[in-house]
Parts: structure tokens; C-alpha cells; sequence
């Protein structure tokens, strides 16, 4: 005898056969109907409860509960701070300043002189010693007065020439323009050795035009009326701060007989004409 519980088609079957005869007994009658009620309802009970493999009764095909699976939270990795190097900007940071950098003041090159020593005055396209070129005449002329407290030899008729002289010394010559000085003649033709201003490089009156040609590079002949072609040109020039000086040689002189600073290469036939 088999014991197995019936499985598959045949447990299929049976359970719809009993069903049929459970309702077929099951339907109403005048007598006994509480009775055979509950007598179907007790065998539907038992047939389900020894219903092998966990199928359903009642016709209810058997089919296996699949789960949703639970949400997942996805979580954001937190962005890592990034650490800024000390030369990297800061961005929304105070605007870091910087101190500026000191301008060098210029140093003048001209050697340093005495207002009472017209030896150590530097001759310059600016200046010859405290004589500075485009100012008052008037304040200029009270320094040089003081320098050369000679007496003045004869009187210039021309109002804007200054003739100063001095023993010992060169003499010196200011001609104003419109009451600013404009020109500064130098004169050491006496013969005799005398003080006198001197460019930066201690060339003036006295000096070779040899000495000129070796100190200036840019050194050239002044084209000049007052010396005929015997003689040759006894005017050299070079040009400093946008004025000449120009070394007069003068005649078949070797040596510079005078010194003139003008924005006029040429010097003057005479100043008090």
C-alpha cells in the first residue's frame, strides 16, 4: 500500500473531486443544515492543512511570493578638503599689498666745488658752477658777484651782459635772453696760467685739443667767419643737456683759450656790441 501523500496532477484531482462532493453535500436542506456545514468546512480544514509542498486548495494554483528588495540609501562621499600651498591665492581672501620699492634718488657725478674757488666749478650743459642756465639772471649774478669781487674793467654798454673779473682767475662773461641766463663765456686768452671751470672730465682752458679728441668721442669742428682757412678751425664743440660747449683754440693757439656754454654752438664776435 502506498503511504505517499499524492503529489502533483493526482493531488490536483483529488482536491477538486472532494471539492465537488463537499459542495454537493454542502447544499441546503430543510434538516440538519448547521450540522453538515460544519462537517464541510472541518474536512475543507484538514485537506488543507496536509496539503503537501505548500500549494493552496481550493483550485488556487501554487506560485512563490518574490520579495522586493529593500532600498538601498546611497550616501555622497564628502568632498575631501584640499589643502592650498602658502605660494597658492587664496580666493575671497584680503588682496595681500606690497610694499613699494624705493626709487634710488640720482646722484649727481659733478665733483662737488667752492662758490669762493672758481677752479673747482664743474662747466656743464646745465650749469658752470652756481650759474644755472634758463634762470633769473638777477639771483644768478649775486652768487657770482661773490666769487669775483674785483672791479669790473670798463662798462658793457649791452644791459644783458655781466663782465666779471677776478686776479688769479679766468675771467667770466654771463649774457642774459629775455632776463634768464642764456650763455657763459669762460676767457683765459691772457697768456698767463689762470683758475678757471673745468667739465667734469677737468678739461677747459689750458687743455690740448688732443686731450679733447681722446675725452670726447663726439667732439667736432665749429664752422666759424672769424677764423680764416690759414688758421684753421679753432672751434670745437660737444653737446650736454641740450646746450654746447664748445672750446675756442683761437689763431695757432695748441692750448683752449676760452670756454663757451650756449645753446649757440658758436661763440659771440663780441658781447657788448
Amino acid at each position: 500500500m502506498n503511504t505517499e501523500p499524492p503529489q502533483g496532477d493526482d493531488l490536483q484531482r483529488m482536491l477538486v473531486s472532494m471539492k465537488q462532493n463537499v459542495l454537493e453535500r454542502a447544499t441546503p436542506r430543510p434538516k440538519r443544515r448547521g450540522r453538515r456545514a460544519g462537517i464541510a468546512i472541518g474536512v475543507v480544514g484538514v485537506l488543507l492543512l496536509g496539503a503537501a509542498g505548500g500549494g493552496v486548495a481550493l483550485g488556487l494554483i501554487p506560485t512563490s511570493i518574490t520579495t522586493a528588495p529593500a532600498p538601498t540609501a546611497t550616501t555622497t562621499p564628502e568632498p575631501s578638503p584640499t589643502e592650498t600651498s602658502s605660494g597658492a591665492p587664496v580666493v575671497g581672501g584680503p588682496t595681500p599689498t606690497t610694499n613699494p620699492t624705493p626709487t634710488p634718488t640720482p646722484t649727481s657725478t659733478r665733483p662737488p666745488y667752492s662758490l669762493s674757488d672758481p677752479d673747482t666749478w664743474t662747466i656743464s650743459g646745465s650749469e658752470v658752477g652756481p650759474i644755472a642756465f634758463g634762470s633769473p639772471v638777477s639771483g644768478e649774478l649775486d652768487e657770482v658777484a661773490d666769487a669775483y669781487p674785483g672791479t669790473v674793467e670798463g662798462v658793457c654798454p649791452n644791459p644783458n651782459v655781466s663782465n666779471f673779473r677776478r686776479d688769479g682767475s679766468a675771467a667770466l662773461t654771463v649774457v642774459a635772453v629775455d632776463g634768464l641766463v642764456w650763455g657763459v663765456y669762460i676767457s683765459g686768452f691772457s697768456g698767463e696760467d689762470v683758475d678757471a671751470p673745468t667739465t667734469a672730465e677737468g678739461l677747459g682752458v689750458g687743455s690740448t685739443l688732443d686731450e679733447l679728441r681722446a675725452a670726447y668721442p663726439d667732439l667736432t669742428s665749429v664752422d666759424s667767419v672769424y677764423y680764416s682757412e690759414e688758421e684753421g678751425s679753432g672751434l670745437w664743440t660737444i653737446e650736454r643737456d641740450g646746450r654746447h660747449i664748445t672750446f675756442e683754440l683761437g689763431g695757432q693757439a695748441s692750448t683752449v683759450g676760452g670756454v663757451w656754454v650756449s645753446s649757440q654752438a658758436e661763440v659771440p664776435y663780441e658781447f657788448c656790441g
